[in-house]
């Protein structure tokens, strides 16, 4: 995720750790006439089907916060913002410049090990602001390297336990190439929760499941953008290509989300799906029921302008389940269309893998990592810059 929260922190796993599926507690619900009820919003009601993420740096959103990321992306918003309210973030990069086991490495380490470090010292204070884990990426150099991701993470596991960090409280954002899934289910295997992103088709999410990922991160817009940018490539092979002369009416992202919820709930339970990319509330309410959605500031903004019918009923008419949840639920295991089913797949394996992945896929997967890439060494001079100004 991007997903920036400057006082929460990311539950990117919504059970505790387990190696079992994780079990939700239900308080007994109460009935409450429709003409006795509070007028609600869109947001409020879509926070009781899906966990909201805020994907924001603002010390403020209108929901409270179920997580919080620690990026590249994020320090860099810390270091190059004014806020006030971001002094504490600021001042906790800086102490990593001033931390010894750093301090006895020297170039290209020392600057990564301080990058670290600053990740957790952040990372640490978001974790006691926000009800879920703080999702910590790991070095996107590191992509396609298995071994050396595994060995980032028990990094940062030791740098969160000095802050008094427990890896229950945790969660590792690895890119869904070959190599990350690999390193997240070698990560899993020792008990430490994984969040696998950047993925843009089924293969990407369904080998992550297999891999006992505990959240997987399609992303909607991405993926539409992808193939608005592309017509007349194949959305569903059911359907018209575009240039036939007729318009398709799939959603990639949406369908990518849909497929992958039903798939992972049938058959991997202990993954949990938390959708990204979501571009307006329209999006948001057609995905009422994932586990986790990702919102915008602006997003959030929309749906919290939006009033639903609670609260406006006369109580003389009979109210169904959409009424009393306030907005639809588009996503249940109980309620996929045909389209959205996916044929059981055996095990991924590299090859399968690669072949699964597609054009947009493929290109999608290189421009993220890149991205994030980009991201690190646009932050690693503030860096060198600190130390300048602290001799």
């Amino acid at each position: 995720m991007q997903a920036l929260r400057a006082n929460g922190r990311p539950q990117g796993a919504a059970s505790s750790r387990p190696s079992r599926t994780p079990l939700r507690v239900r308080a007994a619900a109460v009935y409450v006439p429709p003409s006795q009820r509070l007028a609600a919003n869109e947001l409020g009601a879509l926070s009781r089907l899906s966990s909201i993420v805020p994907d924001t740096l603002l010390l403020e959103t209108p929901v409270a916060p179920k997580a919080a990321t620690v990026s590249s992306q994020v320090l860099k918003g810390v270091l190059a913002s004014s806020q006030l309210g971001l002094k504490p973030f600021m001042t906790a990069i800086e102490n990593s410049l001033k931390y010894d086991k750093c301090l006895s490495l020297s170039g290209d380490a020392r600057s990564s090990c301080q990058l670290d470090k600053a990740m957790a010292n952040v990372g640490a204070m978001l974790a006691g602001q926000v009800e879920g884990r703080v999702a910590t990426e790991l070095d996107p150099r590191l992509a396609n390297d298995k071994d050396a991701l595994v060995a980032r993470a028990h990094s940062l596991l030791a740098l969160y336990k000095e802050n008094g960090v427990q890896p229950s409280k945790l969660i590792f954002r690895v890119p869904a190439t070959w190599a990350g899934i690999q390193a997240a289910a070698e990560l899993e295997r020792e008990g430490t929760a994984t969040q696998v992103f950047h993925i843009y088709s089924l293969v990407q999410g369904i080998a992550a499941a297999q891999a006992g990922v505990s959240v997987i991160q399609p992303n909607v817009g991405r993926t539409r953008d992808w193939y608005n940018k592309h017509p007349g490539v194949i959305r569903d092979p059911h359907g018209p290509r575009e240039d036939s002369g007729f318009a398709s009416r799939v959603d990639p992202g949406l369908q990518l989300v849909r497929r992958l919820y039903g798939y992972v709930k049938a058959r991997h339970p202990k993954t949990q799906i938390m959708a990204s990319g979501i571009r307006s509330k329209d999006d948001a309410l057609a995905l009422a029921g994932c586990d986790y959605l990702v919102l915008s500031a602006r997003v959030m903004a929309d749906l919290e302008g939006s009033p639903t019918l609670q609260g406006y009923n006369s109580g003389f008419s009979a109210t169904n389940s959409a009424d009393d949840e306030g907005v639809p639920r588009g996503l249940s295991p109980d309620a996929l269309s045909d389209d959205d089913e996916v044929p059981a797949l055996g095990q991924v394996d590299e090859e399968m893998f690669k072949d699964g992945l597609g054009l947009a896929a493929s290109e999608l997967l290189a421009a993220g990592v890149a991205g994030m890439v980009a991201d690190v060494k646009t932050v690693l001079p503030y860096f060198s810059e600190l130390a300048r100004s602290a001799e």
